[in-house]
């Protein structure tokens, strides 16, 4: 009989125990009940977890830009962390073949600066080819599926053009997409300047939540076969990919909503894919919404989208509408004509009112509204 030795302490004693081969008991104990020898359990190594979110103003990026002779908000003190972004058609070129140039270049400049970066690759609008993000290797990609056209393509009007895009559940689209996930992971999750990446998986135009529901549209999703299911299935495969991608960042994702027919709510998907990550990854996801202005419902923002920020506190942030400086159209505003600093100081506002650890504000506004952004960092970060 193979013997084995384990120890116990009982009584202040130390216990020799007899372990017999595999199949039989224990040595039968006082008392006369033999007892089965315990099967050790593996226990999993922790994964890290990120620190608390960073607080403040986040200055915006435009996509591709800030390597050169930018403006001075990396010394800028009410400039608290910088976003950074890319097209992904600009940052993967084939399948594999990546060129990191640019976000080698911009990450080390934030780096030494010593500020936190948010990251994010834009996705959405289709082909980059005709104006989009994705790139046109991906979208050939899709075309060559053995699936009809109405089935893995989606075409919808965006302001008077016409853009096509993968269906958010193709197969083939959540394949490319995921695989250019892990690879950003595996070249930046451990640079410790990387707090926060973005993700998304309903976004038509952007990296902005985005789901086009006319009457017309979504007569058209449904054609495609659109269901809640299939979208908060791809959610599940986008953020779980993210989350194991970046085992020490946060991963934040902006949700909106659906409209009033695409699912049995206009919230559904959005509130199920927050629960289901909440589910399996705890507070490592900040919802965030991306469209701040100073016409958003207040807090609480009950029986509105809004109120998902409000209800998913202390993980929250928010992106600004626009930009308020040299905006003629005063977006920001709901087209009324108001002063851009003033502006920017009642949306952040409206912004605070819902909690938000960090507000992204575009580059042109923290350049050319130094005291509005002053203030939306003595706000936020006083929090």
């Amino acid at each position: 009989m193979r013997q084995a030795t384990a120890f116990a302490i009982a009584a202040g004693l130390l216990c020799a125990v007899t372990i017999p081969a595999h199949g039989a008991t224990t040595t039968t104990p006082r008392g006369g009940i033999a007892r089965p020898a315990p099967t050790p359990r593996p226990r999993p190594t922790p994964l890290p977890r990120p620190h608390q979110i960073p607080q403040g103003v986040f200055c915006l990026l435009p996509a591709g830009q800030g390597t050169g002779q930018d403006p001075h908000i990396y010394s800028d003190p009410d400039v608290d962390g910088i976003s950074v972004r890319q097209n992904w058609g600009e940052l993967e070129l084939s399948e594999g073949i990546f060129d990191w140039s640019y976000l080698d270049n911009v990450l080390s400049m934030v780096e030494l600066a010593g500020k936190p970066v948010l990251l994010r690759i834009i996705t959405g609008g289709g082909d980059i080819a005709l104006g989009g993000s994705c790139p046109t290797w991906v979208m050939n990609a899709v075309a060559n599926e053995a699936l009809p056209p109405s089935q893995k393509f989606y075409t919808f009007d965006d302001f008077g053009s016409s853009v096509t895009i993968a269906v958010f559940w193709d197969p083939v689209w959540l394949e490319k997409k995921t695989a250019m996930i892990a690879a950003l992971g595996a070249r930046y999750s451990g640079r410790p300047g990387v707090k926060i990446v973005g993700v998304s998986f309903a976004n038509a135009n952007s990296e902005d939540w985005a789901v086009p529901h006319t009457p017309t549209e979504v007569a058209a999703w449904f054609a495609a076969g659109y269901t809640s299911e299939k979208m908060l299935e791809a959610g599940r495969q986008i953020i779980d990919a993210a989350m194991v991608a970046f085992p020490n960042q946060y991963i934040t994702l902006a949700v909106a909503g659906n409209g009033p027919t695409l699912d049995p709510d206009p919230s559904y998907v959005a509130r199920n894919a927050v629960l289901n990550a909440r589910a399996s990854w705890a507070r490592r996801l900040i919802v965030q919404k991306n469209s701040l202005s100073t016409y958003i419902p207040t807090a609480p923002g009950t029986g509105t989208a809004w109120k998902l920020l409000w209800d998913d506190r202390p993980n929250v942030a928010g992106q600004m509408l626009y930009w308020c400086y040299g905006d003629t159209t005063y977006r920001v505003n709901d087209g009324v004509p108001i002063d851009p600093s003033l502006a920017l100081i009642n949306s952040v506002n409206k912004g605070v009112g819902y909690g938000t650890n960090y507000i992204e504000i575009y580059r042109t506004d923290v350049v050319n509204l130094p005291d509005a952004t002053h203030y939306a960092h003595t706000v936020l970060s006083a929090r």
